[in-house]
């Protein structure tokens, strides 16, 4: 009996083939995230507003999830680059070549003020780890003009924001953000 573990050459029924696979591919963008793009570029956030349930989602979706009706640029609101703090984990670097960052950060959700749903994955700044807490008022920290890449899927903010510092405003009540916590 054979070894099953073994390769063909060992006197095992494995074998392996050695294969370079490339693939190439194109992102395209859909109309709503370039739209959104370009305003971040501008240094504005902008969201989509429901016509019927009036909730407003930035990044703006194309459509309500909740009423599944389709939004367009008629439905194009301002959200305010400022917010606050739903939730939020602190990473440590794991270290190894190459690597930049060498102190733990933060990345906060954050409920922008205008907006119904939060942004996640939010550099922190300027504050200490400790210090972070559930309603901390933030504005965000804008990366300058010619650094501004937006994310072209419509998810974030792409490099726009550099992040998030506090305010120096007192935390927002909890009834303001209970229901964005995690």
């Amino acid at each position: 009996m054979t070894d099953p573990a073994k390769t063909e050459d060992e006197g095992g029924p494995i074998r392996f083939m050695p294969q370079l696979i490339s693939l190439d591919y194109t992102v395209r963008t859909n109309p709503v995230a370039e739209a959104f793009g370009a305003a971040l570029a501008d240094g504005r956030i902008t969201g989509h507003q429901c016509p019927n349930c009036h909730l407003v989602y930035a990044p703006p979706k194309g459509f309500c999830p909740i009423c599944t009706i389709e939004t367009t640029a008629e439905h194009e609101v301002p959200v305010a680059d400022t917010g606050m703090v739903t939730s939020w984990t602190v990473l440590t670097p794991i270290q190894y070549t190459g690597q930049r960052e060498r102190h733990d950060y933060a990345l906060a959700s954050i409920l922008l003020e205008g907006a119904d749903g939060t942004v996640g994955q939010q550099r922190l700044l300027e504050i200490p780890l400790d210090e972070i807490r559930l309603g901390l008022k933030v504005a965000a920290v804008w990366a300058p003009p010619n650094q501004r890449e937006a994310d072209d899927r419509g998810y974030g903010l792409g490099t726009a924001v550099d992040g998030w510092r506090p305010t120096g405003e007192p935390d927002a009540p909890a009834a303001d953000y209970r229901e964005h916590t995690l």
